[in-house]
């Protein structure tokens, strides 16, 4: 295993000192939906945030407009290794990271028997191969200050499963594992990890489940609908210090499950 020398020898964890500077925040996946909604509840708690999307918005735009001194869009595929040192280079620049909310994601659903391998790969390349590369670049910048947080948005499938979905539950759940293994390795580090477990939103990729299957997930959920604003309040929340001690484990913000 390749580690950075610089960051200084494994050992008790020795964390930056307090700073009066914004934190920088980047958020992948930040063009629409939740990603756009943590984008702009990040900015108005004060973060300077690099914001990584592939096909920008209309709300996006109008954002950079609002926080023309905070907002660092960062246009590129996740899938791509490129733009992910990117990512950690547009950091590098504002001197510093704190924290990254992994949020890109596709779906492409389809029954198991009749899913195209290239559709399954497809899924995987942005939801598990774009979070291991923007955590691989980042954490060399969070192990130099000796602190850091990553937060990995994955969904209530990843639990529960769903028909058609074998893909997208699949990826959301080599995010915990991922999750799980960061924790553990860069703990040496003072750099933590959470995922969060939101339940069928009312934004983004959950409005474009067919009727049916979006039924029988409410019937299953004690909450009903996730209201994807406070989802995107919960994952800001999970950037700040105040919920360092939220590391390793699964947040599930669903509403709960019948059985």
């Amino acid at each position: 295993m390749t580690t950075d020398q610089d960051a200084g020898a494994a050992g008790a964890a020795s964390p930056s000192p307090p700073t009066s500077d914004p934190p920088v925040i980047a958020i992948t996946g930040a063009g629409r939906g939740l990603g756009l909604l943590t984008t702009a509840e990040l900015l108005r708690r004060g973060s300077l945030v690099i914001a990584n999307h592939r096909s920008e918005s209309e709300e996006l735009r109008l954002l950079t407009k609002e926080f023309p001194d905070r907002l660092v869009m960062l246009p590129g595929d996740i899938g791509e290794e490129a733009t992910a040192v990117a990512l950690a280079g547009a950091a590098r620049k504002l001197g510093r990271l704190d924290a990254v909310v992994h949020n890109a994601g596709i779906a492409r659903d389809e029954a198991l028997v009749r899913m195209p391998a290239e559709d399954w790969d497809l899924v995987h390349r942005t939801n598990v191969r774009g979070a291991f590369l923007v955590t691989k670049h980042a954490l060399r910048l969070m192990m130099r200050r000796r602190t850091g947080r990553m937060v990995y948005v994955s969904s209530v499938v990843a639990h529960t499963g769903n028909p058609g979905q074998a893909a997208y539950a699949a990826s959301k759940s080599a995010l915990q594992g991922l999750s799980q293994s960061v924790a553990q390795e860069y703990a040496p580090y003072n750099i933590r990890t959470v995922v969060v477990s939101p339940g069928l939103l009312d934004t983004g990729l959950a409005t474009h489940i067919p009727d049916a299957h979006r039924s029988r997930l409410l019937s299953h959920s004690l909450g009903g609908e996730t209201d994807a604003r406070h989802t995107a309040a919960l994952i800001a929340y999970l950037t700040t210090p105040e919920s360092a001690s939220i590391n390793a484990t699964v947040v599930r913000a669903d509403g709960g499950i019948r059985y």
